[in-house]
């Protein structure tokens, strides 16, 4: 699965992989030994077992990084690791070293890895201590002591997304922090100890990532350049979007009020964030030939609050291909919370991913849209009152 896209992908992002995985993802770390990597500061141990890094801490010694020798800008991180509960740990990004040397001092962002609570949030390492506000960083349950941990990282500009088991813990912008570390390594840690301590373990597997700074904006976060609609679409403070239909506009079939790109796309990755309200619906519409009749002259993948849905999910729920598919797993978040959709289609092959997990993988010429064109616009739908959403960091990478 999602073998074609990447493919296409391997030609666009410059990155060092040894593998290349679903969804344009890379392995970052090849499972046999540590090829790609540097260790900067510190005497921990780094070493290889059962295709896992596992770092060794070692008495006396300051904090120590396994530093991958790409850098990387915006871009999408997976991986599990298991910490021992003595022991502090973190993963770095866009990071940097002082003097770009292996014993000058690392500094930039840190996730944190911790039994503390405080896993999640992001914090300056050698750089200024917490970048995650005092009142936003709220003690939690979700990292699992003893136990595999899955983060998902999400950077793009000023904003940092992290999610821990699912859970979003960390939606933070922070643009001063971007201005000083825009790019840098990922590294990870292994945390400095007292004297008579340890030793202890952390351990790393199924680092993958992909590369999203080849991708570019189709919104610009200030105004509706390269976009055309009748309907109330409204720019926000905070770089969103807002759809708040007008007074008496309601129902979906106002096609001239859907936010309407005015340039046509074949084969891409789209990725798309948006926030529906509870029951909100819309959706996200491409190769859309004729904007007047989308329905039939084009494709749409739904957005849907189904948060509360249970059993089978049909071609209406969120994810789904209407008329064609419907999502292999709900993925819905809260409404009021922000959802992540990547839509991949090259030729007849439409992948979809929601939150970070594949939910369709279809050939649309096996099927009731096997008619439906190739190149199209892509546009955003208004459901009309009362279905206000926010959408933002819509960007797109072409595949041609």
């Amino acid at each position: 699965m999602f073998r074609m896209l990447t493919v296409f992908c391997l030609m666009v992002i410059s990155a060092h992989c040894v593998h290349a995985g679903e969804g344009g993802f890379i392995d970052l770390f090849n499972g046999q030994d540590l090829d790609g990597w540097t260790q900067r500061n510190g005497t921990a141990v780094y070493r290889v077992d059962d295709q896992q890094i596992v770092g060794t801490t070692a008495e006396g010694s300051p904090n120590s990084f396994l530093c991958t020798n790409q850098l990387y800008g915006d871009f999408e991180l997976m991986f599990d690791v298991k910490v021992d509960s003595q022991l502090n740990s973190g993963v770095q990004i866009r990071s940097q070293s002082i003097g770009d040397e292996p014993d000058g001092r690392v500094n930039g962002p840190q996730v944190e890895i911790s039994t503390d609570k405080m896993a999640g949030y992001i914090y300056g390492e050698a750089a200024g201590g917490w970048m995650t506000p005092d009142d936003h960083r709220k003690p939690h349950e979700h990292f699992r002591e003893n136990q595999w941990n899955s983060y998902h990282i999400v950077a793009v500009g000023p904003n940092i997304q992290v999610w821990l088991n699912g859970q979003q813990i960390s939606d933070l912008n922070h643009p001063e922090k971007f201005a000083s570390h825009p790019r840098g390594f990922i590294g990870l840690q292994v945390h400095s100890i007292g004297r008579g301590q340890g030793p202890y373990e952390v351990r790393w597997r199924n680092l993958k990532l992909r590369d999203l700074s080849n991708f570019k904006p189709l919104y610009n976060g200030k105004n509706l350049n390269g976009w055309k609609t009748t309907g109330n679409w409204l720019p926000q403070e905070d770089g969103s979007l807002l759809i708040q239909p007008r007074a008496g506009e309601t129902g979906w079939e106002r096609y001239d009020a859907y936010l309407w790109s005015e340039k046509r796309y074949k084969d891409f990755v789209l990725d798309v964030q948006y926030m529906y309200p509870p029951d909100g619906n819309s959706g996200i519409y491409f190769r859309v030939a004729d904007q007047a009749d989308p329905v039939e002259e084009g494709i749409e993948v739904q957005v849907l609050d189904s948060s509360k849905k249970e059993g089978p999910l049909g071609h209406h729920d969120h994810g789904g291909v209407i008329r064609t598919v419907g999502p292999t797993k709900n993925m819905s978040r809260p409404p009021n919370t922000w959802n992540r959709m990547v839509v991949t289609c090259i030729g007849s092959h439409l992948q979809v991913e929601l939150n970070g997990q594949p939910i369709i993988d279809t050939q649309l010429d096996k099927g009731p849209m096997k008619n439906r064109p190739l190149e199209g616009y892509i546009g955003l739908q208004d459901h009309g009152q009362p279905n206000n959403l926010k959408f933002r960091n819509i960007r797109i990478l072409e595949l041609n």
